[in-house]
């Protein structure tokens, strides 16, 4: 990987320099696997300090524009901050866009059947003001994320959606309320 710091109207000092690699290398380690080139630009106009940040990869390019009327290191924090934002979001896109292929990893459907009780087994003798299941269903089980999830019962006619969760692998239930919000049933993790 090849990282150029520049500083325009802005002398690029060593602790500053320091910083920048140091931060990029972290950012670099834990979102990125594939960066080809990281070019980071320093410039003060005026009373405004600047850095833009640009990283090249492999699948993604993220850049970033941020400034500060503080001081330069302000000015890194921030467009760092931004940096890991937008790598960790192109990220995500990347992985739920290979989970949608087909050739990567086949979407697993597990299909539930729901069973009707016999009133005896529901209640007790006597007991015939309380509601009992009276309908069964088959529920196809689809791996998708809780935001998907939400979609899909926005635009679904179901008061709820049963799921497997991509990131617990557990199944989960997303419900409408009567307040017209979603609530979410997991499992602890």
């Amino acid at each position: 990987m090849a990282t150029v710091i520049t500083g325009r109207s802005f002398e690029v000092t060593p602790d500053i320099r320091t910083l920048l690699e140091k931060k990029l290398g972290k950012i670099q380690e834990k979102l990125f696997h594939d960066v080809i080139d990281i070019r980071a630009v320093l410039r003060v106009e005026k009373y405004r300090n600047i850095c833009e940040v640009n990283m090249v990869g492999k699948d993604h390019d993220v850049k970033t524009v941020q400034q500060s009327d503080e001081s330069m290191q302000d000015a890194i924090n921030l467009a760092i901050d931004h940096l890991k934002r937008q790598a960790q979001k192109n990220r995500k896109k990347l992985r739920d866009h290979h989970r949608k292929d087909g050739n990567h990893a086949k979407e697993e459907v597990t299909e539930w059947a729901v069973q009707v009780l016999e009133p005896g087994k529901l209640r007790e003798s006597g007991d015939h003001n309380r509601p009992r299941i009276i309908k069964t269903n088959n529920l196809p089980i689809r791996p998708m994320s809780i935001e998907e999830a939400a979609l899909r019962l926005e635009d679904s006619k179901n008061e709820f959606i049963v799921f497997r969760d991509v990131d617990t692998e557990k199944i989960s239930v997303i419900y409408r309320r009567q307040d017209n919000n979603l609530g979410l049933i997991a499992p602890e993790v």
